[in-house]
């Protein structure tokens, strides 16, 4: 019993590494899009949504790989899953751009700030539904 306690729990601090380097990527990734866009005047809703689709891509790609480490090809329905599951975090994302931005009146700069909480919430909705 304690050596199945011991291989879970190492099991999941390898799952939760692994998806925070993911994760960490895929966050790059989308920041450094974000930047680079309201640096080019775009508006900073918009250049979040984009900078989201990107870590959406490269997050599942990567989540599909090395985090939950699936081997069978592209299923539909665990796509739509974390599809639904990186719409939460893009509400949290672009509605948390929208409150520093129009409400608190702050440098577009700081919209990255959602994105770090967001990262949490998703790996919960993942591992207990997404990649279950």
């Amino acid at each position: 019993m304690k050596q199945a306690i011991k291989k879970i729990n190492r099991k999941h601090v390898r799952e939760l590494f692994v998806y925070g380097m993911v994760g960490g990527v895929s966050w790059v990734v989308q920041t450094v899009l974000y930047v680079l866009l309201i640096r080019a005047h775009v508006f900073p809703s918009i250049s979040m949504m984009i900078g989201c689709f990107a870590g959406f891509v490269t997050a599942y790609f990567g989540h599909i790989r090395f985090t939950f480490k699936k081997s069978h090809k592209f299923s539909h329905s665990e796509f739509m899953k974390f599809l639904v599951t990186s719409g939460v975090g893009f509400i949290i994302n672009v509605g948390g751009v929208r409150f520093i931005i129009k409400v608190l009146e702050l440098d577009p700069h700081y919209g990255i700030i959602p994105t770090i909480f967001t990262p949490g919430i998703t790996f919960l909705i993942s591992k207990f539904w997404v990649f279950k």
